[in-house]
């Protein structure tokens, strides 16, 4: 091995990216799927491959600087990131209870994780070095325990940060979480509380690794390890997918609307006049409110299903709308009664639409789509009514509506870019002006919804 001087202190690269992926980890951990934050912990879960990767490579880095053995602790969260990102496939056909044990255990490493990281980062950066006199820097007295590590007295400055960050999380898991992850942070204060009354100084955790290449084989380990659980969980048989929901269930390859079904016709449409343009812009448009009105009722059953689930597996108190679903499956029901009133002059158009057969095109879609839709939310009713018969049950059924009206969002922007020659035909924009209006806004409801089961 070729080395430089070895230093007792890890580089500031690996401290501050380290601290930034634990402090990311934490807000992901309490994000709510409607923040982009979320897109790095369930959508993008492969980007924590990235982090393991970066870890792999800064670890050959640190071997042949002399420097992994005192590195090694900010090892730990990019060996996390990945096994964190599968706590939804890990808890998948629990108990409720396993899922509560476990999803305790997963945020105690996220919230500890970053304390653990800033402290550390606060003895490396501040401590005296030896033979050299204490610094006292202004801006150490804004975060309680600084001064103290600068001054040397690390034992106390440490425990008193970190008392003084577990407090700060509580505020967080209040807000955010529920009473279980109060009462987790409380008894960890308590615990660092006897640890400063009655503990001893600790061993660095490099004092347990005895060489670098110890610290090589360990890392090598870790992210084996890592990567392995990650794999495991994400491709094992029979793991929740969102099932029926068949966004991220590779079980269901066809279970999707059939784009395909409905050609587009080459001959040009011709701008409909009079009555004709009057009825074939009121069934648009009335398609167009049946197919919101039930993305309405699948997005009252999506947030408040996760809402209570995520009531009960935190035990925490965030208000659900009173017998939700009983007015959801109302608007769902309404939804199907004005779609078929509307169509009742479907016939009628079409004959009236003879001369312009793109508009008859995107009718028939429209059609299509509605009936697949109507189809699928009784499926889902019926599915649903047996999920919620045990506590276990609700992650699947906020699961399904999740996934479904991120489904018929994605969908309708796929009919929407079919049919883009005559919804953006000037000749035919008083027609379809409304259809448009209304379509977009379903589209851009889930839009930007990262959905991940």
């Amino acid at each position: 091995m070729t080395s430089t001087a070895a230093s007792p202190r890890p580089p500031a690269w690996l401290i501050w990216s380290t601290a930034a992926l634990t402090l990311a980890c934490l807000g992901m951990a309490v994000t709510e799927t409607s923040q982009w934050g979320h897109y790095l912990i369930d959508k993008g879960e492969a980007i924590s491959l990235f982090g393991l990767a970066f870890i792999l490579a800064g670890g050959f880095v640190l071997y042949r600087q002399g420097r992994l053995r005192v590195s090694l602790p900010f090892a730990l969260p990019w060996l996390l990131y990945p096994v964190i990102t599968q706590g939804d496939q890990i808890i998948d056909n629990l108990s409720i209870t396993s899922m509560q044990v476990i999803c305790q255990v997963l945020l105690t490493l996220i919230f500890w994780v970053p304390i653990a990281v800033l402290v550390l980062a606060a003895k490396f950066g501040l401590q005296p070095k030896a033979g050299q006199p204490a610094r006292t820097r202004a801006w150490t007295a804004l975060v309680p325990g600084l001064r103290w590590i600068e001054q040397g007295r690390v034992r106390e400055g440490s425990a008193v940060m970190t008392l003084a960050l577990l407090t700060l999380e509580i505020w967080v898991a209040y807000r955010l979480l529920g009473a279980y992850m109060v009462a987790t942070l409380i008894a960890l204060i308590l615990l660092v509380l006897w640890r400063l009354v009655h503990g001893r100084d600790s061993a660095a955790p490099s004092a347990f690794v005895r060489s670098e290449a110890s610290a090589l084989v360990m890392l090598l380990v870790g992210i084996a390890v890592s990567f392995g659980l990650y794999i495991g969980y994400k491709n094992r048989p029979g793991a929740y997918q969102g099932s029926p929901s068949y966004l991220f269930d590779p079980s269901q390859p066809d279970a999707g609307y059939k784009l395909d079904a409905i050609k587009i016709p080459t001959a040009p449409d011709a701008a409909p006049a009079g009555a004709a343009a009057d009825d074939a812009s009121q069934l648009l448009g009335g398609y167009a409110d049946a197919l919101q009105e039930l993305a309405n009722g699948y997005y009252i059953l999506d947030r408040n299903y996760t809402h209570h689930f995520h009531n009960v597996l935190f035990a925490r108190s965030w208000p659900i709308l009173p017998n939700f679903r009983a007015v959801a499956l109302s608007r769902i029901a309404d939804a199907r009664r004005h779609a078929t009133a509307v169509g009742a002059s479907s016939e009628r158009v079409h004959a009236e639409l003879a001369q312009s057969p793109g508009l008859v095109a995107l009718i028939d879609e429209m059609e299509a789509f509605l009936k697949f839709n109507f189809e699928r939310a009784a499926l889902l009713e019926t599915l649903s009514a047996k999920f919620i018969e045990t506590n276990d049950g609700l992650q699947h059924a906020a699961h399904i509506y999740e996934g479904e009206g991120k489904l018929v969002g994605m969908q309708l922007g796929d009919i929407l870019k079919k049919h883009a020659a005559v919804l953006d035909a000037p000749n035919q924009s008083a027609v379809v002006a409304r259809f448009k209006s209304v379509t977009a806004a379903i589209y851009d409801a889930y839009k930007d919804r990262v959905v991940g089961f």
